[in-house]
């Protein structure tokens, strides 16, 4: 009995044991667990935060503060290694203050040039480190010392430390885990916000290569416009006399001379279509620039596309003559209404056009329009020579042309269909093609159509079309005296050519040759009209005509501005009438010189503010026979109505405090910088 009692005994001690021993184990392997998931916590909760960042710099002090809160230590920094001068920097060091220093020096160069954690618990071990490798202390100095290196795939980037300068064996091999662990992340963080900051930079260096080639194209496209104007125009002048006035006069007996007046009249007819095709060219390169800087001017407003369709098809009847080609049209005339810049979708059709009667040597080219879900669809098809399936993603691309430009003559500067698909897309529509290699090609674009209760287009050209042209020259010209007309341009070749046209057309035509001799001149005797010329020495166009606009005895004449300079928004706001741009197109000039003429006057718009309605009615009747269009607004309703109308002068009967007050604020608007107020009693 006393042997079974200590053997139930001693078996008792031996479960206790055992089960002490097993409870211990597993307080372990739950200390162990917990520390895992607080390790897992920590490096989840600093991994995500890191995935928010691709600031270098603001990462690099997340980075920190974490390992700062994580592992309290006393001295914690992030060094980073300059591969190019091979020298370590902090960016980030909380407890010290190290300047950089070589690669070579210190513990953590050690660290990057070994790839390994060092982990160093005692005072003595750390500077028993030292001592092996024959380095120097760097830094305060650190009883407790755990370095990791920060590895970008096959590289060592850094180190990440955490120190303590008062308490030996402060970190431990599960700290070491940790910390290596963060530091795997930190590196793949550090390389994304590197990327990163590269692609910033070099978005930002093409953004400036791309305004740059803009500003140049723009540049050489305006240098060529001046010389290209003179050629064209004098071409122009030259075969219009041969054929008025040498040809008729000229014995064509003789088959010699007969058959040299027709080369001549030939060779003529080149140079005049090649300065028209350069001329389309420099305005293809111009658009792009205008179109990538954002200064594309847009005239939105109802119109018909059949309208649109048949100018366009005016514009290219003579291509289709020049190579006997047919058209064939499909367009109704009850096609919805649209939303559009009239010119720029002329533009647009008039390049698909002439497209296909430029890749088409037989065959037919046809055009048709139809609606189709809310939106109007045209479509322009050839018989032509077709694209290559290889070539067709390049149409629409810049400055690239489908074939092998090697033994295909390029035709045009690859920019036609590209500016086509800007324009296309700016109102809201989409550009797409159809090809076959020598079967042909079709070219499609939509528009979204506008609801048919909006405001209906004036048929202008409709009402045009059925009136006879009469041009009426100003008062001094039904009293017996022709209007003179005063051309300003620094360019004696362009004020040469404006002479000749002007004085053919029977215009009196002064010349100054810059802004101050203009000046001179209209205080002298002033002209009926004057043209202006933009860049010029000493005084600018602009400033030229916000002087005659801005004094009472010269406000009234007429300005046209004729420059390469495309600013009409600040040509309009000084004052002036009309804004064209060089190359001359004759016919458009003459057509806006004749109309200023007939009008007689410079129409301004004048904001008379008076509430006595006699003195409106008077000064009204008064200013709109001097051609003046006026308007009308109450002393409270001044800074409104001046908003929405922007009127060039503002009369007012008197000035209080609250009208200067609006006055000021009126002078800061956009639009109303240059206008003149005049207070009378």
């Amino acid at each position: 009995l006393a042997l079974l009692y200590f053997i139930v005994r001693a078996r008792t001690r031996i479960l206790v044991n055992q089960r002490k021993a097993l409870e211990e184990k597993v307080a372990v392997r739950t200390k162990e667990v917990q520390q895992r998931l607080n390790e897992l916590a920590t490096v989840n909760s600093v991994t995500k935060a890191l995935n928010d960042k691709l600031e270098l710099d603001e990462l690099i002090q997340l980075v920190g503060n974490k390992m700062r809160e994580v592992f309290n230590s006393d001295i914690t920094y992030l060094a980073l290694l300059d591969t190019e001068t091979n020298m370590i920097n902090f960016p980030y060091q909380d407890g010290d203050n190290m300047p950089p220093f070589k690669l070579g020096e210190g513990l953590t160069s050690q660290i990057i040039q070994s790839g390994e954690p060092m982990l160093i618990n005692r005072d003595a071990d750390i500077m028993a480190e030292y001592d092996k490798y024959g380095i120097q202390q760097t830094g305060k100095r650190a009883v407790s010392y755990l370095g990791v290196p920060i590895p970008v795939e096959d590289d060592i980037i850094g180190v990440l430390s955490v120190q303590s300068t008062q308490q030996e064996s402060r970190f431990n091999e599960e700290d070491k885990k940790l910390l290596n662990t963060l530091a795997i992340n930190v590196g793949i963080a550090l390389h994304n916000a590197e990327l990163f900051e590269e692609a910033n930079i070099a978005k930002a260096r093409a953004e400036e290569a791309n305004e740059a080639k803009s500003a140049f194209l723009s540049t050489v496209s305006h240098e060529l416009r001046t010389p290209l104007t003179s050629v064209l125009g004098f071409a122009k002048i030259i075969r219009k006399r041969l054929v008025d006035k040498i040809f008729p006069a000229v014995n064509v007996d003789d088959q010699k001379i007969k058959k040299t007046m027709k080369q001549v009249s030939e060779n003529l007819d080149v140079v005049v279509s090649e300065g028209e095709r350069l001329t389309s060219l420099i305005n293809d390169v111009l658009d792009l620039a205008k179109i990538e800087s954002g200064r594309m001017e847009w005239n939105m407003k109802p119109v018909f596309l059949q309208d649109v369709i048949g100018r366009a098809v005016s514009a290219t009847s003579s291509l289709f003559d020049e190579k006997k080609l047919k058209l064939q049209k499909n367009i109704p005339e009850n096609l919805p209404l649209i939303s559009g810049d009239a010119d720029k979708l002329i533009q647009v059709v008039i390049n698909l056009l002439s497209n296909a009667v430029k890749f088409t040597d037989k065959g037919t080219v046809s055009i048709e329009a139809y609606p189709d879900n809310n939106q109007v669809i045209m479509e322009v098809q050839d018989t032509g020579i077709g694209i290559a399936e290889e070539d067709k993603h390049k149409i629409f691309e810049r400055f690239r042309q489908a074939g092998d430009t090697l033994t295909d003559k390029p035709k045009g500067t690859g920019l036609g269909l590209p500016i086509c698909r800007e324009i296309i897309e700016h109102h809201g529509g989409i550009i797409w093609m159809t090809s076959e290699p020598k079967v042909g090609s079709t070219f499609f674009f939509s528009i979204p159509m506008i609801g048919q209760d909006g405001e209906q287009p004036i048929q202008l050209d409709r009402i045009l079309s059925s009136l006879k042209t009469q041009i009426n020259y100003s008062s001094s010209k039904k009293l017996g005296e022709t209007p003179t007309i005063l051309v300003v341009d620094d360019d004696t070749p362009i004020r040469s050519l404006l002479r000749q046209e002007l004085t053919d057309a029977g215009y009196k035509v002064k010349e100054a040759a810059n802004g101050k001799a203009a000046l001179d001149a209209v205080r002298l005797k002033k002209p009926d009209l004057i043209i202006l010329d933009v860049m010029m020495p000493e005084i600018n166009g602009f400033d030229v005509a916000a002087v005659l606009k801005n004094d009472p005895a010269t406000m009234d004449i007429p300005i046209i501005i004729l420059s390469i300079v495309q600013d009409k928004e600040r040509g309009f706001r000084i004052g002036v009438d009309r804004y064209l741009t060089k190359p001359i197109d004759t016919e458009k000039l003459f057509h806006e010189v004749d109309e200023l003429l007939e009008q007689g006057v410079s129409h301004k718009r004048v904001l008379v503010v008076d509430e006595d309605a006699t003195t409106v009615k008077s000064l009204t009747d008064v200013l709109t026979a001097r051609g003046y269009k006026v308007m009308e607004a109450n002393h409270d309703k001044l800074l409104e109505t001046a908003s929405e109308m922007k009127p060039d002068i503002i009369m007012l009967k008197s000035l209080d405090k609250l009208e200067k007050k609006a006055i000021n604020e009126l002078k800061f608007q956009k639009g109303l910088e240059n206008v003149m107020f005049f207070v009378y009693q």
